[in-house]
């Protein structure tokens, strides 16, 4: 599938007009990860923003030596991902890695942030998207959080 169809069947890119995707298309590429690999790091620069078309991507805040990685979200096909650049922070605030060989629609955050700064309506609808997503995986943390909190036993009153 060419990169303009993968844009144009996307819900971010849904309501741009053809010369705008056929614009982002220009700077984005497909790219493939092999189970395990990591593709980007906590603190790295951030300069892509990612759709992925296939596999399964864990977002996760790394961990300090002895401790746990802690899987803020699941990615499937069609999620976004690395946002961050998108949104003006010039580093990941999560890392990612692929869980199962994965696939992945590249996009040039830097010219994509240009293209939205240059035209308002563009801009508008794919910053909706961007908050969508971000609220859903606030909403899906907040109820992971919800049920590790209700398997914590709790203490009667006094008891010591």
């Amino acid at each position: 599938m060419r990169v303009s169809a993968i844009l144009k069947g996307h819900d971010l890119f849904a309501n741009l007009s053809v010369e705008d995707i056929n614009r982002i298309s220009e700077f984005s590429e497909r790219k493939s990860y092999r189970k395990g690999q990591m593709i980007f790091k906590y603190g790295e620069i951030g300069r892509h923003l990612f759709i992925l078309l296939d596999g399964k991507v864990h977002l996760r805040l790394p961990a300090e030596p002895n401790t746990f990685r802690i899987v803020v979200a699941d990615v499937t096909s069609g999620d976004l991902f690395g946002l961050s650049p998108l949104l003006g922070s010039e580093r990941y605030t999560l890392e990612a890695v692929a869980v199962s060989p994965a696939q992945a629609l590249v996009i040039d955050a830097t010219k994509l942030r240009s293209l939205l700064e240059t035209n308002s309506l563009a801009g508008f609808s794919i910053m909706n998207e961007v908050a969508q997503a971000y609220f859903t995986r606030y909403i899906e943390l907040l109820k992971s959080l919800q049920k590790i909190v209700t398997q914590i036993p709790l203490m009667e009153s006094g008891a010591r």
